[in-house]
């Protein structure tokens, strides 16, 4: 790209209100919902051993299914597209095993010409985003990009800075490119957040975060932050092949599914809640609040929609957790609850 002036930024940068605007495509559509768009990226999250690999393999697979007759609930969007695959955690034999799962998926027998996955454990985190790079920059034809976890690109979920980083990183690659980036992050043992600064600047900034969660043999998939319609629930579980396939689901007798009723709750997810919400800040606005809310339901691994927010804003309000001082005014916390 040629060095261009801060005017000429400043000029390409202006949204006109009635200007048409495309929608941009995506790479994948999940029971008719568009998943990942040209131009963003994703994020899969959860707990070790929760079968996120296995996850990235039937969308993998699927988008690579030109006759679209291996996952019928997932339709590719990038029929004979490029498609690369970086694997940053496992060695190369494991790395390779996925490889021939998606090639096994698919009934080929042959190297698919528009895959490639690549091993980048040996590598210095460094090294392996600079790998990433060469690749994406050269690749002709490229859609989607899956990296098998943004965690191993910088040292410590915590290190902000370079967090910071690498999420700038997949906004201009994916910008620049007009591709869509899928990647994974853990979750904390003891909850189900993602790990670190990193994991709150990828709920943040990602277009759709999906939770999988194991319980028994099947695997759930469910939506844990999306800034469109969000994606339908999905179980899948293994087969004696190491084949995924997707089941029907049926909680187990353990099974402790969370609440998303914000009247079933526990008071303490709500005042954890609202002292994120809160923190640093005296009054918000409405408009304000309702992200903010969107963005912590989120990094809790709750439902976020523009509905469920209004909801919890409403149950907020009813109980007089927050209040408002006069009509259209901002909301403060109420610290009698909160003492309380």
């Amino acid at each position: 790209m040629t060095a261009k002036t801060t005017k000429q930024l400043l000029l390409e940068s202006i949204i006109k209100p009635f200007e048409r605007i495309e929608v941009p495509p995506t790479v994948l559509s999940i029971d008719g919902v568009r998943f990942g768009s040209l131009g963003n990226f994703s994020c899969l999250t959860g707990k070790s051993k929760s079968r996120k690999t296995y996850l990235l393999s039937i969308f993998i697979a699927a988008a690579l299914d030109s006759e679209e007759e291996i996952f019928q609930r997932i339709r590719s969007e990038v029929s004979g597209t490029n498609i690369l695959h970086f694997d940053t955690e496992q060695a190369k034999h494991d790395t390779q095993k996925v490889s021939k799962r998606i090639h096994r998926l698919l009934e080929r027998k042959e190297e698919i010409e528009n895959y490639k996955c690549y091993c980048l454990r040996p590598h210095l985190p460094q090294t392996r985003i600079a790998i990433i790079e060469e690749a994406i920059y050269n690749t002709p034809n490229l859609k989607m990009v899956v990296i098998d976890g943004i965690a191993d690109l910088i040292v410590g979920y915590n290190n902000e800075e370079k967090a910071t980083e690498i999420i700038n990183k997949f906004l201009k690659w994916t910008f620049e490119l007009n591709i869509h980036i899928i990647t994974v992050i853990h979750q904390n043992k003891g909850d189900n957040n993602a790990k670190g600064h990193l994991g709150s600047f990828v709920y943040q900034k990602a277009e759709t975060v999906l939770s999988v969660e194991k319980d028994g043999n099947v695997s759930k998939v469910m939506t844990s932050h999306s800034r469109g319609v969000e994606i339908p629930p999905m179980s899948f579980s293994v087969n004696e092949n190491d084949l995924p396939f997707f089941v029907d689901y049926i909680p187990s007798v353990n099974s402790k599914s969370k609440p998303t009723n914000p009247f079933d709750m526990d008071p303490d997810v709500h005042k954890n809640l609202l002292q994120d919400v809160f923190k640093n800040e005296d009054a918000i606005t409405y408009s304000t609040l309702k992200e903010k809310i969107k963005f912590f339901l989120g990094s809790y691994s709750l439902p976020n929609g523009d509905s469920k927010c209004k909801e919890f804003l409403r149950y907020y309000k009813e109980l007089k957790y927050i209040t408002q001082e006069k009509n259209q005014g901002p909301y403060k916390l109420n610290k009698q609850w909160w003492v309380g």
